[in-house]
């Protein structure tokens, strides 16, 4: 993210030190009042920023299917009739810590 515009560091300083810029510098004219009016700060955020933005809603948003066999497994567990196997088990752990190492 890259934010530019007229604030600057020096009137940073001023406003954190509480000095008004009048106290400062003494009157301005109407002229350039108009002109540093006219300037807007801009703010642009950058493709990275957008991707990760894009790919955190898409991870928040709800999965049906996955939803799906969440229910369907809590119905098992609660009916008694879920039964996983020790290999099974044994072989997700493998696979998941083997994938967790190489990323």
């Amino acid at each position: 993210m890259q934010i530019s515009g007229n604030g600057g560091t020096r009137n940073l300083a001023g406003i954190l030190l509480g000095l008004q810029e009048s106290d400062r510098s003494g009157a301005k004219s109407a002229a350039a009042q108009e002109s540093k009016q006219d300037k807007q700060d801009q703010v642009q955020i950058a493709e990275n920023a957008k991707e990760i933005q894009r790919l955190k809603e898409l991870a928040e948003a709800e999965d049906p299917a996955r939803k799906e066999k969440v229910a369907r497994i809590e119905q098992a567990i609660a009916g008694g009739t879920y039964d996983v196997s020790g290999q099974t088990v044994a072989d997700a752990l493998i696979k998941h810590v083997l994938t967790d190492t190489v990323v």
